[in-house]
């Protein structure tokens, strides 16, 4: 695996990262909410470093930098957590939502106020693609078509049946993959095989694999619940630290061994840890010269 940690605005940072290189981004953004704000058993310190981050800007480096389908999960809480949501984004939508159940309250000063609160949201992002990135394969599978000198009804006629259809919808939501079988036919009988650039079923399984949204279910479960139910880490790192096992939860749930990660504000280096303990590489941002530090230190240990 591959880690690579960065010092610095990661809105400048960001831009050498080439595009469409990140499978998925997990991030604790700061909300603003704790901005200046007195932290109980952190002596001497306040929160300069919860300032938001322009969304505009942040949005359009996610999307440049995320691969088609890939999926960014960024942490929240009200009212950052409805901004984030209702922000419009040409090609970053908002998926579904999901909640970390907490073992503690946060915020002790409001207890005689307001209710505390025992969850932080989840906002699960994916970029989807458009008119001018649609999946890889289409183009491949439109020559074909032209190789062959064929429309799908003589493909269909050819082969006595449809099962090789969905691979040459290349201007529809519906296109996808064939079987390797039905591929097969298409060699024997079109001998697309001696067509420049042909490329095997291995190789059209990678790039097809590529291009989808990953989405794992865990420990053998028919279903991923959206309450996630994870204690913190009691280490002090730093004041909105998340639990290891909880970012370990999510890295496993969107990505797979081999693929990278992206935490464009990574504090004291949870995700890094994380994506260390399950071979996924790395790639991590901090602005704060202390976290730094503190993340370089916990994820070469880990």
């Amino acid at each position: 695996m591959d880690v690579k940690l960065l010092q610095g605005d990661c809105l400048e940072l960001m831009k050498d990262i080439p595009d469409g290189s990140v499978d998925m981004i997990l991030a604790d953004l700061p909300y603003g909410t704790m901005k200046n704000a007195k932290l109980d058993g952190w002596v001497n310190q306040t929160t300069e470093w919860d300032e938001v981050i322009d969304t505009g800007r942040l949005f359009s480096e996610y999307e440049r930098l995320l691969r088609m389908n890939g999926v960014a999960i960024l942490f929240s809480q009200e009212p950052y957590t409805s901004h984030l949501r209702m922000f419009k984004s040409e090609n970053l939508i908002f998926l579904y939502p999901m909640i970390w159940k907490k073992d503690h309250f946060a915020n002790a000063l409001i207890a005689k106020k307001a209710p505390v609160s025992y969850f932080e949201d989840i906002n699960v992002f994916s970029k989807k693609y458009d008119k001018q990135n649609l999946h890889p394969l289409r183009g491949y599978f439109q020559k074909i078509l032209e190789f062959a000198d064929v429309d799908l009804s003589k493909i269909n006629s050819v082969l006595g049946h449809r099962r090789a259809e969905h691979c040459f919808y290349t201007e529809s939501s519906q296109f996808g993959l064939c079987t390797e079988k039905t591929y097969q036919e298409l060699i024997s009988n079109f001998e697309i095989n001696k067509m420049n650039g042909f490329k095997d079923f291995s190789e059209l399984e990678k790039i097809d694999k590529r291009f989808e949204r990953t989405f794992n279910l865990q420990n053998g479960k028919k279903y991923n619940s959206n309450v996630l139910e994870f204690k913190k880490d009691y280490e002090g790192l730093h004041p909105t630290q998340k639990p290891v096992a909880l970012f370990e939860y999510l890295i496993k749930t969107y990505t797979n061994a081999g693929d990278t990660v992206l935490d464009n504000v990574m504090g004291s280096g949870t995700t890094g840890v994380a994506c260390k303990n399950l071979n996924r590489n790395f790639i991590g941002i901090e602005l704060d010269d202390k976290y730094f530090e503190i993340a370089k230190r916990r994820i070469s240990e880990a």
